[in-house]
């Protein structure tokens, strides 16, 4: 198991959802926290809710964020000059996390690295072109998985 802690963040219920699409793929580890930024919750209620997680002299951090500049980013940017172990990544998709789930990383910066690359491979557009050429590579007995 990793020994990086992972902070998912964002608005709404952006990391509610992001657990519970998790949930359905995999089984989270326990050293994932899933923390909404809510209606009506400060920055100050964030940082709170961060730092009860956070243990500054010893962890790992990785900040998973809905995006960059948000309320959700400035506080996880803030702590991490409190911390060389902390990293924070905006803008990543359920793809990155579900990859980066099953591989041990101890050291933050280069989970977030990984993370980054892997949003960008599964960021795709579909296209009908994509449909031909997999029908004609198929069984006719296939069941498209």
């Amino acid at each position: 198991m990793s020994k990086v802690k992972v902070i998912v963040t964002g608005h709404g219920l952006f990391a509610s959802g992001i657990k519970g699409a998790l949930k359905l793929l995999a089984k989270i580890p326990d050293n994932w926290f899933f923390i909404d930024f809510s209606e009506g919750m400060s920055d100050t209620d964030l940082e709170k809710q961060y730092t009860k997680i956070i243990n500054f002299d010893q962890d790992q951090v990785l900040f998973f964020t809905d995006l960059a500049g948000g309320t959700p980013y400035k506080v996880s940017a803030t702590l991490s000059t409190k911390s060389a172990g902390i990293s924070i990544v905006s803008g990543g998709n359920l793809g990155s996390l579900l990859e980066t789930l099953f591989t041990d990383y101890d050291n933050a910066a280069e989970y977030a690295r990984d993370i980054v690359e892997i949003s960008k491979k599964g960021t795709q557009i579909f296209s009908l072109n994509d449909i031909k050429s997999t029908n004609q590579n198929q069984d006719i007995d296939s069941d498209g998985i």
